[in-house]
Formats: structure tokens, C-alpha cells, sequence
């Protein structure tokens, strides 16, 4: 017996519109991905920092060049803070930085600000922040993981390959049981270990060196993502003494970190930064909307927003002329 099988309408018609749309897409993704800079490393050592003290972290804290502040050095040759440039790593490779210290016996505070400032589009239907009804550039942000431990537990190659804390022994009933080594561990809003901050988001962590002191300790800032903007990612990191409660760190804390390929802070990204920690996202996107996303086309964000009033009272957020 023959059976013949015949396709629906609805059949027919979605074969047509996926073959349509697959005909007429032209979209390869390429522009989701930043570009490879060659003029800096995806993975780079930069060796050992100095430990600062409360004093010095609340030097850096105000100092208007932080950049040019971090870059003075000891005797032993050893940059107070980085501020350093990672270029987008290729395919299939770790991307990231690392850099060493002293433990000096007691807590000290790791951390990492990558550039710029990220925050999420508030689209509630009802009870909508102001705050955030400006969408952010996610163009211009790139996300740094923060890790670290005992220098003689990193598995890595410095300025060669991105390695780990792990270690692995075999237990009597011959199974591989892993260790974990790693002491920069961060706890996320619901309580769980081994969280990161997220995109354009300071990270940081406590590392107690309770009678280690003089041994080295190594940080690895991870590349999560980087900037599509120049397939760069720069960003601000330091070891301070104390733990890191103790310290007001936030968005603030590291300025200026979103820097161009001559290493100069990036036009506007300061004041994005002070902004955004004074809760003027609205206003300075109205004021700079080459900083920011496009805002929705379908609800004036801005209504009669007055530049030059707002610009009058806030100049640290506004741009230009």
C-alpha cells in the first residue's frame, strides 16, 4: 500500500520564512567581537607591586592623575598600583594579567576596576527608575575575573599562559581528588563563593597572609570580555593593606581607567564615572548622548532637559563645550 504525506499550510509557510530569512540575512556576528590589537599583549606578567598603606590608599583615592600616582616606584623597583592594556586574546587562549606581592602577615584588600561603567536599562512597566531609563554603551566595558593564591600553587607560565590554583593527588582508592588553592575568593549577593562582579564593575577580595610574611602571592586579573569599542581592555588594580570592609570601595574608588592606545585617559570617561557614582546616569546621558546607547525612540527620556543648567551645577559630568 502506498501512503502519500503531505506538508500543512503552516508547514509550508515556515519553510518559506526560515529559508527567507536565511536568504536575506547578511549578518555574520564579526561585529559582537572586538577586534585583535597586535600593538599589546592578550596575556602579560608585571611583576611585583607595592602593599600600600590606609595613607596612601586615601592618596590615591584623591589624587587627580591616578595613572601618573600609581606608575612612582620604591627602591626595589616595584609600581605602587597597574593600570594596565590588554589587547582581545585569539581564539581558544586565556586572556589576562598577573602580578605578585609580599604577604605582609596580617589581611591585605586585591583589587581590579576594568573600564568603564556598566548599568542595566530600567524597562519595568510600572515604577521605572529615572535613574536608568538611559541605556548604557555596552560598547565601551570590559569585565576582569579576579583570582589569586600562594605563588608556588599557580600553575601558569607568566606572560605566557594563564594558569590556576588547583593541585591534584591520588587518594588510596586510586581516585584524583583536587585542591583547591586559590585565597581571592569573592561571595555574590545570595552567598555564594567564587563570584565576579561583572562588566565594567570593580572587583576585589581579602587574602589573609597570617604568618606568611615576605612569601609571594600572585594575583591573575582574568579577561572575561573586552571592549568592542578598540579590542582593548585597560583597567586599574592595587593591594592595599587591611581588609577590604574596612575601605569605601566602589565605582569611585579607581578613576580614569579607560584608557586609548597612547595610554590617555579615554574624552568623557571620568566624568561617565563621577555620574554614574552620584546617580546622574539620566542627566549625564542627556548631556553627552554620544556616551551612551540609544535611548527609546518611543519615550522622550529627555523631555526639556537644560543642558546648560544641569552642565552649571554638575560641570565634573559634563562634556565639550
Amino acid at each position: 500500500m502506498k501512503i502519500e504525506r503531505f506538508a500543512s499550510r503552516s508547514q509550508i509557510a515556515l519553510v518559506g520564512t526560515v529559508l527567507l530569512g536565511l536568504s536575506s540575512c547578511d549578518r555574520d556576528g564579526r561585529d559582537l567581537l572586538p577586534p585583535n590589537n597586535e600593538d599589546y599583549p592578550a596575556v602579560e606578567e608585571y611583576g611585583e607591586v607595592q602593599i600600600l598603606t590606609s595613607a596612601q590608599f586615601d592618596e590615591f583615592s584623591a589624587a587627580d592623575d591616578q595613572v601618573a600616582w600609581c606608575a612612582e616606584e620604591d627602591d626595589e623597583g616595584r609600581p605602587r598600583c597597574l593600570f594596565p592594556m590588554l589587547s582581545n586574546p585569539e581564539a581558544g587562549v586565556t586572556g589576562g594579567a598577573t602580578f605578585t606581592f609580599e604577604g605582609t602577615g596580617s589581611s591585605v584588600c586585591v583589587l581590579a576596576d576594568p573600564e568603564a561603567v556598566f548599568w542595566g536599562l530600567s524597562i519595568a512597566p510600572s515604577g521605572r527608575v529615572d535613574r536608568f531609563s538611559y541605556p548604557d554603551n555596552y560598547n565601551d566595558d570590559g569585565d576582569i575575573d579576579l583570582f589569586g593564591g600562594l605563588s608556588s600553587y599557580y600553575t601558569g607560565s607568566p606572560g605566557v599562559e594563564l594558569g590556576d590554583f588547583k593541585g591534584f593527588y591520588t587518594d588510596s582508592s586510586g581516585r584524583e581528588i583536587e585542591i583547591e588553592y586559590a585565597e581571592c575568593t569573592q561571595t555574590g549577593y545570595l552567598g555564594q563563593d567564587d563570584a565576579h562582579a561583572g562588566r565594567g564593575t570593580v572587583e576585589y577580595c581579602d587574602i589573609n597572609t597570617d604568618e606568611r610574611e615576605g612569601v609571594h602571592y600572585t594575583i591573575v586579573a582574568q579577561t572575561f570580555s573586552v571592549p568592542l569599542d578598540d579590542g582593548l581592555l585597560s583597567f586599574g588594580a592595587m593591594v592595599v593593606e587591611g581588609r577590604c570592609s574596612q575601605k569605601a570601595i566602589d565605582e569611585c574608588t579607581v578613576l580614569g581607567e579607560s584608557l586609548d592606545e597612547d595610554v590617555n585617559e579615554r574624552s568623557c570617561s571620568r566624568a561617565l564615572e563621577l555620574a554614574h557614582c552620584n546617580n546622574l546616569n539620566l542627566e549625564y546621558c542627556c548631556a553627552n548622548p554620544e556616551m551612551c546607547g540609544e535611548p527609546d525612540i518611543d519615550d522622550d527620556v529627555c523631555g526639556d532637559f537644560d543642558r546648560d543648567a544641569f552642565c552649571g551645577e554638575h560641570p565634573y559630568a559634563c562634556c565639550g563645550d
